[in-house]
């Protein structure tokens, strides 16, 4: 039982900087480049706070409902990258280069296009805590409780948080990469070199 207390005590602490890293780089994000697309194909700020947004609402409701995502790849697959992959993902908080966001959580355009700076964080700050609250209450009430996740397969609410939680930071420093002033980039490869 303490174990596992430490446990969560852990992933609630991991959670909360990810949120705070999160929030703050989108803080940074100009006024007028938070709609602006940084590159095609690639999601505007607010786009991109508008997934982590749903993301954190899928946890929350999928902790109270039940509901999950709809399993996107074979068992054995999902298993394999239960198994090899995640490990990765939670260790360096970065996801495989090109990977497709689950449909669940995929940001809507026009949605996107309105949401503001200030609505975005305040939005994340709200369902990321009641997500990680709704989390941590279902592992007491239904410690065999098993959420799906697209890729991953069935993943207990420990685990989907700190899911949640690399995610949140993978998309922090996405945001704060690029948002960067090309000569802060410039520099930055040079001292790389």
């Amino acid at each position: 039982m303490m174990r596992n207390e430490r446990r969560w005590t852990a992933a609630m602490g991991e959670h909360e900087t990810a949120v705070r890293a999160f929030i703050a780089a989108c803080e940074r994000v100009a006024p007028g480049d938070w709609h602006r697309s940084p590159a095609p194909m690639k999601w505007s700020p607010a786009a991109v706070a508008l997934h982590v947004c749903r993301a954190y609402e899928l946890g929350r409701d999928v902790a109270i409902r039940g509901e999950s995502m709809r399993l996107r790849v074979s068992r054995s697959f999902a298993w394999f990258s239960r198994m090899l992959v995640l490990p990765v993902i939670l260790a360096t908080n970065r996801f495989p280069r090109g990977a497709a966001a689950p449909v669940e959580v995929v940001p809507d355009a026009a949605e996107a296009r309105l949401l503001m700076q200030d609505a975005a964080v305040a939005r994340l700050q709200r369902v990321a805590e009641q997500a990680a609250l709704a989390l941590r209450e279902a592992s007491r009430e239904r410690p065999r409780l098993r959420l799906t996740h697209a890729y991953f397969g069935p993943l207990s609410p420990h685990l989907t948080l700190r899911l949640l939680s690399a995610h949140t930071r993978h998309h922090a420093r996405g945001l704060v990469l690029a948002n960067r002033h090309p000569s802060e980039s410039r520099l930055s490869q040079s001292r790389r070199t």
